[in-house]
């Protein structure tokens, strides 16, 4: 009877023992549980607050280049809207010019007496091929022997500038001694390069 007793003595204690191990172990295990959750918060709350001021950065960044090129911008975009405005004007002036104008102001500052001893062969585009012929037999006499037609750009590269209709005329010397170019793109780029800022004042009345 007492052996039982001691043996029920001693399975209450080992069981007591059992639960205390237990126990220590669970407490240890929600520490370290805790420690983690904290390690891991730290991390996100640092991944967070570096992410932060990358991205502050970044927009501070963004704000300054934008600052910077507000003025530049606005002023290319004044300048483009200013060249539509002049070109768009001058379609209009060439529009309402008569053929033999238009031929006349491609030709009117050339001078012809740079061909007179080669022989000139002519290349006609956008006008009128029988007023163009016509107008260079007066002002080469001989020296043409031939004139044909062409396209805009087939014999001289040429920018159209904006030109709604491309006309011109181009010279060329039979032994490629001389070539000349006789048109409104050429015409519209002498203007431009002189006269734009004349130009922009009378459309504008000097307000931009």
């Amino acid at each position: 009877m007492q052996e039982l007793r001691s043996t029920d003595i001693l399975d209450k204690e080992i069981e007591a023992d059992a639960k205390r191990k237990a126990e220590t172990i669970l407490k240890r295990a929600d520490k370290e549980c805790e420690e983690i959750l904290a390690s891991v918060q730290n991390k996100i709350n640092v991944a967070r607050q570096e992410k932060e001021e990358f991205y502050s950065k970044k927009l501070d960044a963004f704000e300054k280049d934008l600052t910077a090129s507000g003025p530049l911008e606005k002023q290319r975009f004044q300048v483009s809207f200013i060249q539509e405005e002049v070109i768009a004007a001058i379609n209009k002036y060439l529009s309402a010019l008569k053929e033999e104008d238009r031929l006349a102001l491609v030709t009117e500052g050339f001078d012809f007496d740079v061909c007179k001893d080669k022989k000139i062969n002519a290349y006609v585009y956008g006008f009128d091929f029988d007023a163009a012929e016509k107008l260079l037999k007066e002002k080469l006499g001989s020296a043409l022997i031939s004139c044909s037609k062409t396209d805009f750009g087939k014999i001289m590269i040429e920018e159209e500038l904006g030109l709604e209709n491309n006309q011109g005329i181009i010279l060329e010397a039979e032994d490629k001694s001389m070539r000349a170019r006789l048109t409104l793109v050429q015409v519209l780029g002498g203007i431009l390069d002189n006269y734009r800022q004349e130009l922009s004042d009378a459309l504008f009345g000097g307000s931009l």
